[in-house]
């Protein structure tokens, strides 16, 4: 949602109302971003109509709840790029610098796009392959068929700073993708040369899991294959891929053919890159195809852990529902993770964002659902707390599965207001359950929402953010 200057005065005179203060708007939010966007129609919702008597203690909760998740989307989607830093780069190719994987041979724009315009940029080039580009592929996929020229003991060269080959090695396999070009010229200053699409995708893992992603640029006319690596998982809240490493994913690639008989050098070279995540490294890998060369416990200690066991079974006991509610709510989200790799596997030829359409349901009324169901039977601060652990334990649990170790701030923040949002809807479902549906009174016709209807929509609105760009 973009919102333009034509809201400033509504901005202002809606949080001046809010907060019974004059508020000026700095001169920098003339043209208010997505994230005053989000503040915006935050507080113009909180607003609601003028009330003469003093708010009660559930709703300086809601307002209290609600205005924190809002400062936790706004703060999350700051913290990611926005989009005047995304077309930060040159507008053209020619005030580019582009490099040349080899001598007398064509030049590359050392990252991939989004658009045939260098304003679309994404990731960039980490890995350039010299070689015929169908054996680079072969060499990729399937050693097996290669006719490859063993190197002479003599003129093995691994350098040291790769560290040791891993032979465990990848599988990579065919995959899909969303489209992203690079551009190749005969000369050092673009102009006299083409946007290319990616000659093939290759993948090792599952396309609603985690995976790596290669996207590999062949030359026409030169003997080297231009490579993106990356890792990434699916990320089920954005409905999209969520890149999280280039430098471990080309390390991969790396320890893939260090020590292999066909490969004649593995090598990085520094070309001094600073966008697209890159270190300003890329790896070379050098092709050498056919015509190219017990402890015992005191007593103590035991009958402290036996009385400290009973107890904590009791309070096992005592909130059997509350651990019923966290463990359905951890499934769910683990269990459209596993559901979503299973009909991918099971169904190759299907395109996975059909599963991914299928699923996704499950996660906008899958969590209040349960809540629904198994949360009135607990109190208040138990339902609270845990439906908040469940939830986040079922995040933890989905990116450890698809071995995701370091995770964005601005996804993190995201997720914890959506699990302080489900909380809240849990208090929200006790409160209806033990004072009617409609508030106290019982009646349609207050001034007020009721609490689980505000929760409700703050729900949705968490979930909806970044499905339209936001994080």
């Amino acid at each position: 949602m973009r919102v333009t200057s034509e809201y400033s005065t509504q901005l202002q005179e809606t949080t001046a109302g809010l907060l019974g203060a004059r508020c000026e708007l700095p001169p920098r939010i003339a043209r208010p971003t997505r994230r005053h966007t989000v503040l915006f129609w935050a507080i113009l919702f909180l607003r609601g109509p003028p009330v003469d008597h003093q708010m009660d203690r559930r709703q300086q909760l809601v307002l209290a709840v609600v205005l924190v998740l809002a400062g936790s989307y706004v703060v999350a989607d700051s913290l990611g790029p926005s989009p005047a830093d995304e077309s930060a780069a040159a507008p053209t190719v020619e005030d580019s610098r582009l490099i040349q994987p080899t001598d007398n041979g064509s030049y590359l724009w050392p990252y991939t796009s989004r658009t045939k315009s260098i304003s679309g940029r994404a990731l960039a080039i980490n890995v350039i392959i010299h070689g015929p580009p169908d054996k680079t592929r072969t060499a990729l996929t399937d050693t097996s068929n290669l006719d490859w020229q063993p190197v002479n003991e003599s003129e093995e060269d691994t350098n040291p700073e790769l560290g040791e080959a891993d032979d465990s090695g990848v599988d990579w396999d065919d995959a899909a993708g969303s489209t992203r070009y690079s551009y190749i010229s005969r000369g050092p200053n673009g102009g006299s040369g083409k946007w290319v699409d990616v000659s093939y995708q290759l993948n090792s893992g599952t396309y609603l899991g985690s995976r790596h992603h290669i996207r590999a640029y062949s030359s026409p006319g030169d003997n080297w294959t231009a490579v993106q690596v990356h890792r990434e998982y699916f990320d089920w809240f954005r409905l999209r891929h969520t890149v999280t490493d280039i430098h471990g994913a080309s390390r991969l690639l790396e320890d893939d053919f260090i020590d292999q008989p066909f490969v004649e050098e593995v090598s990085r070279n520094h070309y001094g890159l600073q966008d697209g995540w890159s270190d300003g490294w890329i790896t070379g890998i050098e092709l050498a195809i056919v015509t190219m060369l017990s402890t015992v416990l005191a007593r103590d200690t035991r009958r402290a852990i036996v009385r400290v066991g009973r107890d904590l079974g009791r309070w096992t006991v005592t909130n059997r529902h509350g651990f019923l509610l966290a463990g359905a709510l951890a499934g769910l989200l683990l269990g459209v993770r596993a559901a979503g790799i299973a009909l991918e596997s099971a169904f190759p030829g299907q395109s996975p964002q059909l599963f991914a359409g299928l699923l996704y349901p499950l996660i906008v009324f899958g969590p209040p659902t349960l809540v629904a169901l198994l949360a009135p039977r607990l109190r208040p601060q138990g339902a609270f707390g845990f439906t908040v652990a469940g939830f986040g334990a079922g995040l933890v649990y989905d990116f450890t599965a698809i071995g995701l170790g370091v995770v964005p701030v601005e996804l993190v923040l995201h997720r914890v207001g959506l699990a302080i949002t489900l909380g809240m809807l849990a208090v929200a479902v006790i409160d209806s359950h033990n004072t009617g549906r409609f508030g106290k009174a019982g009646s349609v016709d207050e001034p007020d929402p009721p609490i689980i209807v505000i929760v409700g929509l703050a729900w949705l609105v968490g979930l909806g953010l970044p499905l339209f760009g936001y994080f």
